[in-house]
């Protein structure tokens, strides 16, 4: 059971991180960290940031380095890519007819069928 709540955790996060970016236009690890834990999925840093390094890597999202003034500490901010709005859009198109499936399945079978 471990595994399999690893594994649709790790999808489901990916869509979350992607939709989350492309509605803020750009954010940072910890921002996303805590807007994660508001819609209730918390997440830990060990696992946030090797996956945004590898979307980064994947070319789904940019990075830039940024220091909001000389005493801030320099946050790497992450935007979508044109790759990473197409992966979005295909990820959001399997996830809903995954979605529609289990309902499908999950809802009373109708007489005659």
């Amino acid at each position: 059971m471990d595994n399999w709540k690893t594994q649709v955790k790790r999808g489901y996060l990916e869509l979350c991180l992607l939709l989350l970016i492309q509605r803020h236009g750009r954010l940072y690890g910890f921002d996303l960290l805590e807007k994660l834990k508001a819609q209730g999925l918390p997440l830990k840093e060990g696992t946030l940031y090797p996956l945004l390094s590898r979307m980064a890597e994947e070319g789904s999202l940019s990075t830039v380095w940024e220091t909001e003034n000389l005493a801030g500490h320099p946050r790497k901010f992450y935007s979508l890519t044109k790759a990473g709005q197409a992966s979005l859009s295909e990820m959001t198109v399997e996830f809903e007819r995954m979605v529609r499936a289990y309902q499908d399945l999950q809802s009373p079978k109708k007489k005659g069928k």
